[in-house]
């Protein structure tokens, strides 16, 4: 007799193939032999050999060129096991039930290793990386991306905007409108405020810089050519330094707004906007302030010709934060903002936030208004 053989259990819990081997151990060792005597036909322990090697045979080799390992030497395990098995049986009818049972165990052991190996492929697989469009690539792509973004927040939508094929794409990209854009090759003929990369003698057709992104050869620059010619412009922005240096000393001796540096020393140095100064006049009128900062600078132009254009101020309270949000979005063009709005300061205070768009207007002061 053949002692009774426990077949190790080793897989995960739910999967056939242990439930088809126990099936087929309940074979009674009565039915094995030592031999083919008692009328066993030898065809047929043949026939059930050979079918069940052939049958254990073929799902090894229908497992997956990735799969585990311990699938192919699970079925070798099973096909050796039955093989023994097979030729002791005194029955062929037994024979054919424990061939039955070696099929149902490989078609589990190949659906476990296709599903683990389709599985382990899929996590396994890279995913592509998207190919950035031809207006982002490279150091020129990452100046374009800055200037578009610039453009998009900062520039006044009033402006129509001279670019190239690539800047016209990522200005569009970053949500300005294609009504506005002006396709140019050089210059800013056409075009309120050009936006393109330095050309190659270092000039542009628009002499008045705006805003610059990028260094050398992936230098981008936001430009604007003045109506009266580039000698009028500079005396304008002359002519309004003074008058904002003016009006900054007269906010900082007024009794209802509290300045610290380094507000203070900008107010002095005429570094904020026209229309910020005459907005906090207003704004004083009604209720007392305290200035909490400036900012808004253009991007590689000096203060002096591209001065703050956004302020952040506390005071009042919830009500009277309302209310005058209320009064400075009822201004009219060129006091209306671009954006204003009650704000929550890192220490929790709420404050009014105001900004202007660019570029800043010249002689609101001195009554030669441009820009």
């Amino acid at each position: 007799m053949i002692p009774p053989r426990t077949v190790a259990t080793g897989m995960q819990s739910g999967i056939p193939v242990e439930k088809a081997l126990r099936v087929c151990s309940a074979v009674p060792d009565a039915a094995v032999s030592s031999g083919p005597a008692g009328g066993t036909s030898g065809i047929g322990i043949q026939l059930a050999g050979s079918q069940t090697r052939e049958a254990v045979r073929s799902a090894a080799h229908r497992t997956l060129p990735g799969a585990p390992s311990w699938g192919r030497v699970l079925a070798t395990t099973v096909s050796l096991w039955a093989g023994r098995r097979v030729s002791r049986l005194r029955h062929p009818r037994l024979a054919l039930v424990l061939t039955m049972c070696v099929v149902v165990a490989a078609a589990a052991v190949v659906t476990v290793v296709q599903v683990g190996g389709t599985s382990s492929r899929t996590a396994s697989a890279p995913r592509p990386h998207p190919v950035p469009p031809a207006w982002a690539r490279g150091a020129a792509g990452a100046a374009r991306t800055q200037a578009a973004t610039w453009v998009a927040d900062q520039l006044s939508s009033a402006e129509t905007v001279g670019c190239d094929p690539l800047m016209c794409a990522a200005l569009r990209a970053h949500g300005v409108a294609a009504s506005r854009l002006v396709p140019v090759t050089s210059g800013a003929v056409g075009a309120d405020v050009v936006v393109a990369p330095v050309s190659a003698d270092g000039q542009q057709g628009a002499p008045v810089l705006l805003a610059s992104f990028g260094s050398g050869a992936s230098l981008v620059e936001v430009r604007t050519a003045p109506p009266g010619g580039s000698a009028a412009y500079q005396r304008a922005v002359a002519a309004d330094m003074a008058a904002r240096r003016s009006a900054g000393t007269q906010l900082l001796h007024s009794q209802r707004i509290q300045v610290a540096d380094p507000a203070a020393a900008q107010l002095q140095a005429g570094q904020v906007d026209t229309r910020l100064l005459i907005m906090l006049a207003m704004l004083a009128s009604q209720h007392p302030w305290r200035l909490a900062g400036f900012a808004g600078a253009s991007p590689g132009v000096p203060l002096t010709e591209a001065p703050f254009r956004q302020v952040t101020i506390t005071g009042p309270d919830a009500a009277d934060l309302a209310t005058s949000l209320a009064m400075v979005r009822a201004q009219r063009s060129p006091y209306q903002p671009a954006q204003a709005a009650i704000v929550r300061l890192p220490g929790g205070q709420m404050a009014l936030r105001i900004d202007f768009a660019a570029p800043s207007p010249l002689g609101l002061l001195t009554g030669g208004a441009s820009g």
